[in-house]
């Protein structure tokens, strides 16, 4: 038996491996995939009980179940999947510029001042995940993100105020690329039954890449932000504001 010897690529191969399964971790940490995965942890237990103590008919059932695995696992797992997919597939052709206190105090600026109005509105602010693809359920812009821009698209009584804008982050704070744009829904059991179509699509945005949304409800009269899937709020202008800060990773002495 030969010296068994551990070399450079062995360690490179195990750190890759370690770096998947940690991203695939915490992509489906908190979802209905962490749940489906122990499910099927479960049944992987049940299958080598069932080898080691010769229970041949459910070995049998077990061994025609794990015939399928990859379809049945593609099926069980395809929105986590697609959104993986689209969180690797990171558009190279999206802003790089870094988010600044400006872009944060506009955001919330605008956002309250919706509020304070009592008119609904969605603003997606787009990150690494390029945003590209919706803009043609929408109208493409390109203007300065202000609180008065953001109440003339959202003004009830204007033809662009349904939908979403989506926010892009530039030298001077940020621009409206996009307005009207169509989001996608959530599943029907992502959120409580008090919330309507608006927060679904919120979440529904969320769960298929990083962008961050703010909703702001003219029915609940109150403000939320949509993230990796889920519901935060609602929320106040001091607690908005630090955590924009948080979640772009800014310094509030930046």
């Amino acid at each position: 038996m030969g010296e068994w010897q551990f070399e450079i690529r062995d360690a490179v191969d195990i750190a890759l491996v370690a770096v998947v399964i940690y991203y695939v971790l915490r992509l489906i940490r908190g979802t209905r995939a962490e749940q489906m995965l122990i499910g099927v942890a479960v049944v992987l237990v049940i299958y080598e009980l069932a080898r080691m103590f010769d229970l041949l008919t459910i070995e049998w059932i077990f061994s025609q179940f794990f015939s399928v695995f990859i379809v049945i696992m593609v099926v069980l797992f395809q929105h986590e999947i697609r959104r993986g997919l689209m969180r690797v597939a990171v558009n190279p052709l999206a802003s790089g510029a870094t988010p600044t206190d400006a872009l944060i105090d506009m955001l919330v600026e605008s956002s309250l001042s919706l509020l304070h109005r009592e008119w609904g509105g969605l603003i997606v602010i787009e990150r690494e995940t390029g945003l590209k693809h919706l803009y043609d359920s929408g109208v493409e812009m390109d203007v300065a993100l202000r609180p008065d821009i953001v109440q003339a698209i959202f003004c009830p009584d204007a033809p662009m105020h349904d939908g979403a804008v989506i926010v892009r982050a530039d030298e001077r704070g940020g621009r409206i690329v996009a307005a009207r744009v169509l989001l996608p829904l959530a599943q029907a059991n992502a959120l409580a039954g008090g919330f309507g179509t608006r927060h679904r699509a919120a979440v529904g945005l969320t769960e298929e890449s990083d962008a961050l949304v703010l909703v702001v409800s003219e029915e609940r009269g109150d403000l939320h932000l949509a993230e990796e899937g889920r519901l935060n709020g609602p929320l106040g202008s001091a607690e908005l504001h630090k955590l924009l800060i948080d979640r772009l990773a800014l310094s509030s002495s930046q």
